[in-house]
């Protein structure tokens, strides 16, 4: 993060901590329409052209560590399957057999140097090539490379692995801008997956994101925990392009004074001083939030499971330790 943008941040948690009323000229917000959360038809139009058309992450490059490594993850009902090839790529293919749509793998994580449909035992390399077919002297007219796995967009950046089901898509890059360039320190440090964690959640997907995008609730939900360490008065929000987001909370005092919250844990060199003193957390459009500190965070992820159940994952990093 540049020291201009830095400096920028700072004078508003200053600015923040300082006031007693709203700044000139804010205006009074209406009310969120409750049908955003409720109506079908809002969740199927999301359906339709919000997660089909989104990069969304699938994982993190460190959870596919050698060639072979593959995981299925559900992008709200679409099952991909991510492999690490002999190149040392990671491409994303629908998990579903060329033969009769059978899941091509059925762990959610492993390592095999071919994949092989339980059904027929239809065989891919992990290029998604059709390599063998058993008893193929049945199959008039059959042409392997016309039932290759079919492919899914995936680009990577900081190690983050990102699918889009969208063929004509930007790149990843110009959807995440401007985070890429604010956080070039994020892909400059090595991370590792410690591991995944999930919940069921009772609501609508939006209703449980958005507790993450603000810090009005610190006092009384988390009075005895987040509320110990953060200022939530000391907040600067930021809007970005393409619906991004961007929270800088600063640590309290006394926090700051024992050096932050990373507990005598190993800290990234790459990560600037405002990552030491404030918990700063990114939103990537739509269901991506990443509280980053010096010493790892979570992937917070908020997947729809229906329209008033969500599914929570957490995906924790911490420094790579070689």
């Amino acid at each position: 993060m540049d020291a201009a943008l830095v400096e920028r941040l700072e004078a508003e948690m200053d600015y923040e901590a300082a006031r007693t009323e709203p700044p000139p000229g804010f205006p009074a917000l209406p009310d969120l329409p409750l049908r955003r959360y409720t109506d079908p038809e809002f969740y199927r139009l999301e359906s339709e052209h919000l997660w089909s058309r989104s990069w969304l992450f699938a994982c993190h490059d460190s959870e596919l560590p050698e060639p072979g490594s593959y995981r299925v993850v559900d992008l709200v009902g679409a099952p991909v399957l991510l492999t690490r090839g002999d190149d040392g790529e990671i491409r994303a293919f629908y998990n579903s057999c060329r033969h009769r749509g059978a899941p091509v793998v059925r762990d959610e994580a492993g390592c095999e140097r071919l994949l092989r449909c339980q059904y027929h035992s239809w065989t891919y390399d992990l290029q998604g090539n059709l390599v063998n077919v058993p008893d193929e002297r049945d199959f008039v007219g059959l042409c392997r490379e016309e039932r290759a796995l079919v492919s899914v967009r995936c680009e990577t950046w900081a190690g983050l692995v990102f699918v889009n089901r969208d063929p004509n898509a930007g790149s990843l890059r110009e959807w995440l801008a401007p985070i890429p360039t604010e956080l070039d320190e994020l892909a400059r440090q090595p991370w590792r997956c410690l591991g995944r964690t999930s919940s069921i959640v009772k609501c609508n997907w939006k209703v449980t994101a958005e507790a993450f995008l603000e810090v009005y609730h610190l006092r009384t939900v988390h009075s005895k925990s987040v509320n110990t360490l953060l200022d939530g008065r000391a907040s600067t929000m930021g809007l970005l392009a393409n619906g991004h987001t961007r929270m800088v909370t600063r640590l309290r005092p006394d926090v700051i004074a024992r050096g932050g919250i990373s507990l005598g844990l190993p800290t990234s060199p790459e990560m600037g001083e405002i990552f030491r003193t404030t918990n700063t957390a990114y939103g990537m459009f739509p269901n991506l939030i990443v509280p980053l500190d010096v010493v790892g965070f979570p992937l917070l992820l908020f997947w729809p499971i229906d329209i008033g159940t969500t599914r929570l994952d957490l995906v924790w990093l911490a420094v790579d330790w070689g």
